[in-house]
């Protein structure tokens, strides 16, 4: 054979270079594994010249001595004797697959047909890999010059002079690696000239719950940095299911030691967070936290989850549990703000900001990445400040090209370093500031998840149901909490409160799938009754005896105007403070109670009063009404003709039930149904009916106006005769709500923020206000969190798409409200109430045990907890504020504190706060989470 050998790849396509080419996967495969053979020892022997792609046409004479590569794949335009000319030429041919593996072994034997006798066909493995790895190397590099129009500075004789040292050295079995290393720094010395920066490369593993035994890729065995990606549930059970590689990831991360692996950890549970109270959200952040460093004694410094859960307050809360770093990626087709750099500086409303990569990483298991990888490294030179390239892992095997590119690390940085995120902030750059982002900046589909992927039978209710858990949850840790304020414990009251907690985990575990009616409600109810009757008994302790009346609680932190129907009230009562409006049937009583922030109002069981005289006349005919609002209900469809405020009567909304994409409301029934001294109530009843009058469901529907409370009440029963199928956004039953211009416009209620949206789909759990001029509306959705705009002055709220089992709805009406989210937390908040024998309180039959004097300052919970060194009680608040303003609060207890602190998320105290009198001083920033320790002595 002669010599003068040239090993050529045939082939009509090159790496990418100015957009990334796509071909089947198969095809690229066998392209990369074909290249890469032709850098096997075996095929350089005798090589004068590296290994090229070159075009078939300039080789339709095949050369003597020469070694052909064709891929698999497209066919290539050859003369039909191709293959006899190649053999009367005595040149060698053979085919690329799609397998590493097999494309050398098909080298191999090709070879050996021509018998040249070498000891380089035994090539050790290692040494065949770093000859490949050196060879992508060599492939991308000239790429790289040619993507970036650049001349070639590469030291072509020598670096070629350096793989024949190397490969003559491995077949003498000498030393090699120190030949394959000056080759790879030269290529390291060629690629500088043409970006002279700090090149960056992340290796992340996602790993997949249903995929545990799935290896580590091999960058964890070479120690190279990697960036692991999990839910804390996920590593509880990787530990617990695939041991052995759990052992060999926590063998990487010693605690107190720079680490080389990232634990990515931004929730415990995969779950729709950016759509859960706040207390849900932060319990999902402090759980994963507790749980990575439970397992690996270290707590992760990085935020991401594979479920979008983004939103505008993020990166506050993040700072706020004590994360450094946030992954700005949408896994999940999710809407993220569009950003061209890898890393950016992102803050929150409040201020405090979070470095975030942004940077969609490559998949490692796709031939695609590496054939299309000069392309992106062009990309990243072009418009990074720090240029990055990222590839991931996920349940599939690396392709063969990963493992050259290890390779070609370990030879020589010619590309860049391998690092982690906190590496990479830490030491390699800081993001770009790109600004407070809009709410409309994020959105993740989880109702078409819900219902089209994980076909759930609540892909709706489950998100009130779960708020409403949620709030029993606070509330029954905030009466707690006022218990401990007033009295030390007692190993009762401890195991109580672990009794609850247990529950909260069981709750938010399950999230939004708890099911219709929750069904942790049963285990919930006891815990509530105790910590009710135990702060009621120790409220009226000078209470005198014979005196039957119920205590009724308000776990919020403002005055609330309570409405209650309750069974077993002898005789009516009188309607004086905290009383504001009562009724009596028999022994049931429907009643207004006001009851002061964070604090009681006693009412008597007994009496002898006259009953009360409607002041107004709260239903009649077709209308209901108090002394704030008005709601006329149409006597032809049974929805809502106007609701309006008694200042302006000006029509606020309009209300029709629907099914999408088209129906009739046609009432067959329209009555009052309870028009007393407290509560005026109308019930319609009717059809929804399609274009030919068949019936597609019946309703019933329920507006109550209270007397003394601003809003109306909303309940909607459906029958539903004709299921919706399809997408839910297209098809569904829904509530439709209509105002009268189309010049208003929208705000929706976002995590306790007040965000303007021009988007078709506003989703928000709490609220959407249609502002005009000063007029301010409000639909409070309780929870019911899918709005999808119709026309320019109509919406939908989604009650029914496909699948859903549930019902029932609540929504409820308002005007005005100058602190909405009061009004959205005090709805679904429950108001306990403790059937008691005593009498009024000493202080009085209403009071506060703990008050906040900032409307706007919202108090999400009050919680028990353990006491520093000295103090024998302890309770922390979590607070946020909601008007987009910063300022100044006192918080004040009943029995004065000693001590308070601010603490972050986990606890950790931040900074001592000094006592002002009897008041715990707040300051805080628009849109802030904080959250106080108070002590007692």
């Amino acid at each position: 054979m002669s010599e003068e050998r040239q090993l050529h790849l045939l082939s009509s396509y090159r790496l990418a270079t100015s957009y990334p080419l796509q071909q089947t996967p198969d095809e690229v495969a066998a392209w990369l594994n074909g290249f890469a053979a032709l850098w096997h020892p075996a095929a350089l022997a005798g090589a004068v010249q590296p290994p090229q792609a070159s075009s078939s046409y300039d080789h339709d004479l095949p050369r003597t001595g020469f070694v052909y590569c064709v891929p698999e794949g497209a066919y290539l335009f050859q003369p039909d004797d191709w293959n006899q000319r190649v053999e009367q030429a005595n040149a060698v041919v053979f085919r690329a697959t799609a397998s590493r593996a097999e494309t050398i072994e098909r080298l191999l034997s090709a070879l050996r047909e021509t018998g040249r006798a070498t000891g380089l066909f035994d090539a050790p493995p290692e040494a065949v890999r770093l000859f490949a790895g050196l060879g992508y190397g060599y492939l991308m590099l000239d790429t790289l010059y040619e993507a970036m129009d650049h001349e070639k500075l590469l030291d072509a004789p020598g670096f070629w002079a350096d793989v024949v040292a190397a490969r003559d050295a491995l077949e003498r079995s000498e030393d090699y690696k120190a030949s394959l290393k000056s080759a790879a720094e030269k290529l390291q010395a060629g690629r500088e000239p043409v970006y002279s920066g700090s090149l960056y490369w992340l290796d992340w593993v996602h790993v997949d719950p249903k995929n545990l035994d799935t290896p580590w890729p091999a960058s964890l065995a070479a120690g190279l940095p990697i960036t692991v990606l999990a839910s804390g549930e996920t590593l509880e059970q990787l530990a617990e299911q695939a041991p052995d590689r759990f052992s060999e990831l926590k063998a990487k991360i010693p605690p107190d030691l720079p680490q080389a692996v990232d634990l990515c950890c931004g929730s415990y549970r995969d779950r729709e967070d950016a759509l859960l109270p706040i207390e849900s959200q932060l319990w999902n952040l402090r759980a994963a936290r507790r749980a990575t460093h439970k397992l690996f004694g270290v707590e992760p410094a990085v935020y991401g989850r594979k479920k979008s859960a983004f939103h505008p307050q993020l990166p506050g809360w993040l700072t706020h549990m004590g994360f450094k770093h946030a992954v700005l990626v949408s896994s999940d087709g999710g809407l993220i703000p569009s950003i061209r750099s890898s890393a950016v500086n992102w803050p929150g409303p409040d201020g405090k900001a979070v470095e975030a990569f942004t940077r969609e990483p490559l998949p490692a298991h796709d031939p695609h990445t590496f054939f299309n990888l000069v392309y992106h490294l062009h990309q990243a030179t072009s418009y990074d400040s720090a240029p990055t390239v990222s590839l991931v892992h996920k349940a599939e095997p690396a392709f063969a090209t990963y493992h050259d590119l290890l390779a070609l690390a370990d030879l020589a940085p010619v590309f860049g370093d391998w690092t982690n995120l906190s590496r990479y902030f830490g030491g390699a750059t800081s993001g770009d500031y790109i600004g407070v982002q809009s709410a409309d900046e994020f959105f993740a589909d989880y109702l078409d998840d819900r219902t089209t992927n994980l076909h759930r039978p609540d892909p709706v209710s489950g998100f009130p149901n779960h708020l409403r858990l949620r709030r029993r949850i606070d509330s029954t840790f905030t009466l707690a909490a006022l218990h401990r304020a007033l009295t030390p414990p007692t190993p009762e009251d401890e195991d109580s409160l672990r009794a609850l907690t247990e529950v909260e985990d069981a709750i938010e575990t399950r999230g939004v799938n708890i099911g219709a009616g929750g069904e942790e409600s049963p285990t919930l109810t006891p815990l509530e009754t105790h910590w009710a009757k135990k702060l009621a008994d120790r409220v009226q302790a000078r209470s005198a005896d014979g005196q039957p009346g119920l205590m009724v609680f308000n776990p919020c932190g403002f005055t609330r105007r309570v409405a209650l129907e309750i069974n077993g009230v002898r005789g009516a009562i009188p309607v004086a403070d905290p009383v504001k409006a009562a009724e009596f049937s028999g022994t049931a009583a429907r009643l207004v109670v006001e009851v002061p922030s964070l604090g009681f109002a006693w009412v008597p069981r007994a009496g002898n009063a006259a009953p009360p005289k409607p002041r107004i006349k709260l239903a009649d005919g077709l209308t209901v009404r108090n002394e704030f609002i008005e709601c006329d209900v149409d006597a032809t469809t049974g929805g809502i003709r106007s609701f309006r405020d008694l200042r302006t009567r000006a029509t606020r909304f309009g209300q029709q039930l629907v099914f999408n994409p088209g129906s009739k409301m046609i009432a067959r029934d329209v009555r009052v149904t309870n028009s007393g001294a407290a509560l005026g109530e109308i019930v319609s009843t009717g059809d929804l009916v399609n274009d030919h009058d068949e019936i597609l469901a019946t309703f019933k529907q329920r507006v109550r106006a209270w007397l003394g409370r601003p809003v109306l009440e909303l309940r909607i029963e459906l029958d539903v005769k004709h299921q919706p199928t399809g997408y839910p956004w297209h098809a569904f039953y829904g509530a439709r709500f209509g105002w009268r211009d189309e010049r208003a416009v929208l705000f929706r209620g976002v995590n306790g923020s007040n965000a303007q949206t021009g988007y078709t789909r506003p989703v928000s759990p709490d609220y959407l206000e249609v502002r005009l001029g000063a007029e301010r509306s409000f639909l409070f959705t309780g929870g019911l969190p899918f709005v999808q705009r119709h026309g320019a002055r109509m919406a939908d709220v989604i009650l029914v798409p496909e699948g859903e089992q549930a019902r029932t709805f609540d929504l409820l009406l308002a005007t005005d409200r100058d602190v909405p989210m009061q009004t959205a937390q005090g709805w679904v908040s429950p108001s306990p109430v403790v059937f008691t024998e005593k009498g009024p309180p000493a202080i009085g039959a209403a009071g506060w045990l703990a008050h906040i004097d900032m409307p706007s300052l919202l108090l999400m919970s009050l919680r028990p907890c353990d006491p520093s060194e000295g103090a024998n009680r302890a309770i922390t608040g979590s607070l946020i504020e909601t008007a987009g303003f910063s300022g100044a609060a006192d918080l004040r207890f009943a029995r004065d504190p000693n001590t308070a602190a601010l603490v972050d998320g986990m606890g950790n105290v931040l900074q001592p706060l000094a006592m002002n009198g009897d008041a715990i001083p707040l300051e805080y920033s628009a849109g802030e989470t904080l959250r106080v320790k108070a002590e007692w002595i």
